[in-house]
């Protein structure tokens, strides 16, 4: 195509409308046009915000994000278009190829896995959230004026947000199917609502191409009201994910963050739970004292020795004692608890697949400990912090009962295949309320008497009192760390 046809093609494309049908032959439904126009228009402003909820076979990325994203680029040559989503799979197998496919209408553009450049200087850059650095130095200027597009956004971590908050955008796009009630994409349609522009909720009912078929089948398998159909067919929010079991109740954990019960804190009891990690997950210290957690801190680190440090770190400035903690012994746990050790941290190891105290109704130590503190918060004991990631991980996770008749945790591997992460944070938390001076007797074990250095490590416990308590060793016993007498 010549310079000329160029010219005379860009000048007939200068609505959102003749973008679409003439430069990408597509059509777009009247909430996809409403959604690009007001993308288009922010372009001339500054901290646009939009957000579109849409269930999957709808047709947003390919009409809403592939179109924003094309015709944001061949507007302003020098611009910028930033995308993001937690699922890989989302980007190289739907996003990308989405834009990719119309590459032949724009010559000069280099179109690659995840990038797309322009003659011009201007780019499209696509990533995964695994770091929220790679979030954050985004900003826009005059002649390169800056969209963020934050796809599937009901699963992105709080701290991508927080990172894109911090860039100097023109417009950012919130776009996702329907999730939980729960997070800054549920936010932008309740809470922080009135900070968008436009906040459009889509269901199957609004796109023609979906089948009468397909819609009534729908309402026939999980009924009219349930909130499958309603989140489905009306993109509406869920409580929950319905008909699932899932180890913590939503509403019992939002309970006890906003009516949080009286925080019974003892100088004497602190526990410390790390979840070791390595890659895009997080190293998690959680520290709490009697039913209250104290702190909860998170980082990503790929380097385990450098990670394994880092914990010292936290160890030395929360002024915690190697008997006051416990790390999960499993997996690269193993290797991040024997570099503790050689640097004269000797930590408590924990093994959630571990054969549980009571093995008749659980498969593991990990699915008991899970269950035990979520009785617990259900009867409003715990005291959390209000940490959305720790409360999506909280309420996201599954169980089963296998042939037996035993709870099981839903595996990290089938987490992933939902798009979920690795629940690093809830792991540390619940490590953190299932060991401490009620559970001493698992560290106890190292001594001939359970009880003779409660004293020591403990300043206030009387030891010989807690030797002849009958409760204390009936709750070590429940806890599965009981060392005999």
């Amino acid at each position: 195509m010549s310079t000329a046809t160029a010219t005379k093609r860009t000048k007939v494309l200068d609505d959102v409308l003749s973008f679409a049908q003439v430069g990408l032959g597509l059509e777009l439904y009247d909430w996809q046009l409403e959604t690009d126009i007001a993308i288009d228009k922010g372009a001339k402003y500054e901290r646009i915000k939009v957000a579109l909820v849409a269930p999957n076979g709808s047709g947003k990325t390919q009409r809403v994000v592939a179109v924003s994203a094309l015709r944001w680029l061949n507007s302003h040559p020098k611009g910028r278009v930033i995308i993001t989503s937690a699922d890989a799979k989302q980007l190289d197998a739907q996003l990308m190829p989405a834009i990719a496919e119309h590459k032949h209408k724009f010559p000069g553009w280099e179109f690659l896995q995840r990038m797309v450049r322009t003659p011009a200087g201007g780019f499209l850059l696509a990533f995964t959230t695994d770091e929220s650095a790679r979030a954050e130095g985004h900003h826009a200027t005059r002649d390169s004026p800056l969209l963020i597009i934050v796809d599937e956004a009901k699963s992105v971590e709080p701290e991508i947000f927080q990172a894109f908050d911090r860039c100097s955008y023109n417009v950012i796009l919130y776009i996702s199917s329907p999730g939980i009630k729960l997070g800054r994409f549920f936010e932008a349609f309740s809470l922080h609502r009135d900070q968008f522009l436009l906040t459009a909720q889509i269901g199957l009912t609004d796109c023609p191409h979906i089948s009468k078929e397909r819609i009534q089948d729908v309402i026939d398998t999980y009924g009219p009201e349930a909130q499958f159909t309603r989140s489905t067919l009306y993109g509406e929010f869920m409580d929950q994910d319905e008909g699932e079991l899932m180890v913590f109740d939503f509403q019992h954990v939002m309970a006890t963050i906003q009516n949080p019960p009286h925080a019974r804190i003892s100088r004497h009891e602190y526990a410390a739970f790390c979840d070791f990690a390595a890659g895009r997950d997080e190293n998690c210290l959680a520290i709490r004292s009697g039913n209250k957690l104290l702190e909860l801190i998170s980082w990503r680190e790929k380097d385990t020795v450098a990670a394994t440090g880092r914990f010292i770190i936290e160890f030395r400035k929360n002024n915690l004692r190697k008997e006051q903690i416990w790390g999960d012994g499993g997996g690269i746990g193993h290797a991040m608890c024997d570099m503790l050790d050689a640097a004269g941290w000797p930590i408590n190891r924990f093994d959630f697949g571990a054969p549980a105290g009571r093995s008749q109704a659980f498969v593991s130590r990990g699915a008991e400990i899970w269950v035990n503190l979520a009785q617990r918060i259900a009867r409003q004991e715990i005291c959390l912090i209000n940490d959305p990631t720790l409360i999506s991980q909280l309420t996201t996770r599954k169980f089963r009962y296998d042939q037996a008749g035993r709870i099981k945790l839903e595996t990290k591997d089938e987490m992933d295949a939902r798009g979920l992460r690795s629940p690093d944070r809830a792991d540390a938390v619940i490590g953190a309320f299932a060991h401490g001076a009620q559970n001493f007797a698992t560290f106890a074990k190292r001594v001939d008497d359970p009880f003779a250095e409660l004293e020591k490590y403990y300043d206030g416990f009387p030891g010989d009192d807690m030797g002849s308590d009958r409760g204390m060793e009936r709750i070590q016993r429940e806890l599965g760390g009981w060392a005999g007498e």
